[in-house]
């Protein structure tokens, strides 16, 4: 079976994600240490602080990195019609839509119309991939060959 254009679209976005979580995360680690041995060389702040500062890009870089390395297994496993990757991809577009529902409560607590308007579309983004991922012959795309075979 040919893999439907939307789930091309989806790996491709994944892996222009991976390229910008890569490129984040050493801008990250870079930073921090960037930043730390400004402060410290300054002589505003404390060595310790430059330390914990620095830590904490590093520590943000490795995270968003290994956040990167989903994203690229998640858009090989889209472009391969791996089942797994289809499942996946659901759970977290899920995961983004109700973080997305707790930015918008908070916009809305304290009323910022721009982020109540970017939440609302990123919560109909994340739930237009689901529903498209949910679709029966996008999940027929995603069969196992002999499976496909014996149910036609």
């Amino acid at each position: 079976m040919v893999r439907p254009v939307g789930v091309t679209i989806l790996a491709i976005l994944n892996f222009i994600g991976t390229a910008f979580c890569l490129l984040g995360g050493i801008g990250m680690i870079l930073g921090g240490g960037f930043i730390a041995t400004m402060l410290s060389q300054q002589g505003q702040g404390s060595a310790g602080a430059a330390g914990v500062l620095a830590g904490l890009g590093a520590a943000a870089g490795v995270f968003i990195i290994i956040t990167g390395g989903v994203s690229a297994l998640v858009g090989f496993g889209l472009w391969k019609l791996k089942g797994w990757a289809r499942i996946v991809s659901i759970v977290l577009y899920g995961i983004s839509g109700a973080f997305q529902l707790l930015g918008l409560l908070g916009s809305l607590a304290h009323f910022n119309l721009f982020a109540v308007v970017w939440s609302l579309f990123w919560i109909a983004i994340d739930a237009l991939i689901i529903w498209y991922l949910l679709k029966p012959e996008v999940k027929a795309a995603f069969q196992a060959p002999q499976a496909r075979a014996a149910s036609a």
